[in-house]
């Protein structure tokens, strides 16, 4: 892996050219599942404190993006060394897969009426601080040997000679538009509070009512998703 990134650096590039490219690199690790779902789940479940739930979970996660980029910008071989070492046993997409296809099987269950009831009654109404840093962690170490274009940008770097100052904005800057649909969101959320927290309220007393029959429906929908996911990155 680490051959195949450092062939693809180009060697002689500007400046705005490599920030242009590590931005381009940083648009494409925004479509994380794992952080879309997680924030998707948190906005739908809790009712109050969702602005700090989902900012410590996003930090969660683009903290330990962070420490990763800090240590492999400093030791590039032995740190991409492991990575490659964890990606060539295709972890994150076998967990995609077996989830996948363990949520597409749940979905042929054919729930009982009182089934219904106490299916409702054991989701979590509210998550804690503590629930959202492990989430975050989660995210990460499923996910990270996935995040090929943030290591290629840390070549980049280090193949441009930016000093360490630059470098170190630069990985924040990128960890910060990774989790952009979900800054997005919480910004829209904050903006327009009561009417978000209107329409969130029908959609959850939706759910609610709804028969599990249909929720099993989506989770199928959900498996399936995963499961290509994962296929995918495995084939």
């Amino acid at each position: 892996m680490l051959e195949i990134i450092e062939s693809l650096i180009p060697a002689n590039i500007d400046f705005t050219t490599a920030l242009l490219i590590i931005a381009l690199c940083a648009f494409i690790d925004i479509l994380s599942p794992g952080v879309l779902a997680i924030t998707a789940y948190i906005l739908l479940i809790q009712k109050e404190k969702l602005t700090s739930r989902l900012i410590i979970f996003l930090l969660s996660t683009q903290i330990c993006y962070f420490m990763l980029g800090i240590l492999v910008y400093l030791g590039v071989g032995s740190i991409l060394g492991f990575i490659e070492s964890t990606s060539n046993n295709q972890i994150s997409s076998w967990f995609y897969t077996i989830l996948g296809a363990i949520l597409v099987l749940i979905s042929f269950y054919k729930p009982k009426k009182r089934m219904e009831s106490r299916f409702w009654e054991w989701l979590p109404k509210q998550v804690s601080i503590r629930a959202m840093i492990v989430l975050g962690i989660i995210v990460f170490a499923i996910e990270f040997t996935t995040a090929l274009p943030y290591f290629y940008s840390i070549l980049l770097m280090d193949g441009l000679a930016f000093n360490t100052g630059l470098s170190i904005i630069t990985l924040l800057g990128y960890n910060v538009l990774m989790v952009l649909p979900s800054i997005l969101l919480l910004i829209i959320y904050i903006l327009f509070r009561s009417w978000i927290q209107n329409k969130l309220e029908k959609l959850r007393t939706k759910l609610l009512k709804a028969p599990l029959s249909s929720v099993l429906v989506g989770v199928a929908v959900i498996g399936a998703v995963l499961f290509n996911i994962g296929i995918r990155g495995i084939l």
